[in-house]
């Protein structure tokens, strides 16, 4: 039986919990161990827990809460680490480029560059159906696949980077696009961008609704990816349209850095941003992000 992990608001804390046939069991209940309340506990003990957690979802029994009767919380509220693709998709790449006037770069696999990635703080970290506000008159939207490590890892190959992955979930990279660039600042200066305003304000990182055990998926590099604004779809694509794979990327961070259980890794965005069209984000309008059979994410612009 296919059961997703999620956290949720129990009184004054946030608690993990297994849903199952749509019915919501704490964590520390269905796994009869007090050490797993949070989603972070869960993960850290990944390889242990992953077979508990299946045997549970077979035969889950007790009181469980129907999903409807829960506030979500963010599956993983405070990430250890969140790192996130740049220009990862040929059709948003190809879109910029033609907006910008500039050539289509190569294939980087031909030329020999390496997948690269930014850092979103944890504090941007909201759930599915919080309202996210930002000073911005330039707001944007980017659908992205989030990776969720489970395993301890440094040196991973293409062969088994995936093998540190735990579960796969929805992402909003919200992007504050006139805060991308100090404008007075000369386009040699290495202090032209401004990474934190454009993207980590607080709620800029909305992920969920829950997280999805990456064995329940049949290939992460063929999902559909769409995102609505107000109904109205902008983003549609697959994942099969990354330019470098999920195996890729962490192959290459963990060439770099030691990834540890909790950090969440975005994997790029698909054409259709806002940037793409001029177009951005209003206050009371709503997002809607939906890849593959890991749900819904939907939040609303304050």
């Amino acid at each position: 039986m296919a059961y997703k992990l999620l956290s949720y608001q129990a009184g004054d804390e946030i608690v993990a919990g297994i849903l199952v046939n749509g019915l919501v069991y704490q964590a520390t209940e269905a796994l009869a161990d007090a050490r797993y309340h949070s989603m972070i506990h869960i993960l850290e003990d990944w390889n242990t827990v992953r077979a508990r957690l299946a045997a549970f979802a077979a035969n889950a029994a007790g009181a469980g809460v129907p999903l409807e009767d829960i506030t979500l919380a963010a599956p993983i509220p405070r990430p250890p680490a969140i790192y996130c693709a740049g220009a990862n998709y040929k059709d948003h790449v190809e879109n910029m480029a033609r907006i910008l006037k500039l050539e289509r770069e190569a294939d980087p696999h031909e030329t020999g560059f390496k997948p690269w990635h930014f850092i979103k703080s944890s504090a941007c970290v909201t759930a599915t159906g919080t309202t996210v506000a930002a000073e911005s008159e330039k707001l944007d939207w980017e659908a992205e696949l989030a990776l969720v490590v489970g395993t301890r890892a440094r040196h991973l190959n293409l062969d088994n980077a995936l093998s540190c992955i735990a579960a796969v979930t929805c992402a909003n990279d919200f992007s504050a696009r006139d805060y991308l660039q100090r404008e007075q600042a000369d386009f040699r200066s290495p202090f032209k961008y401004d990474w934190i305003g454009q993207k980590s304000f607080d709620g800029s990182c909305p992920l969920g609704p829950w997280l999805t055990p990456v064995e329940d998926v049949d290939d992460i590099q063929s999902l559909p990816i769409s995102l609505w604004v107000n109904d109205v779809l902008k983003q549609n694509s697959t994942t099969a349209n990354m330019i470098f794979t999920a195996a890729e990327q962490i192959a290459q961070l963990s060439s770099r850095l030691t990834l540890h259980p909790g950090d969440v890794i975005l994997t790029g965005t698909p054409a259709g941003t806002g940037a793409e069209s001029g177009e951005f984000l209003k206050r009371g309008d709503t997002v809607r992000i939906r890849i593959g059979g890991l749900g819904e994410l939907v939040n609303t612009v304050g």
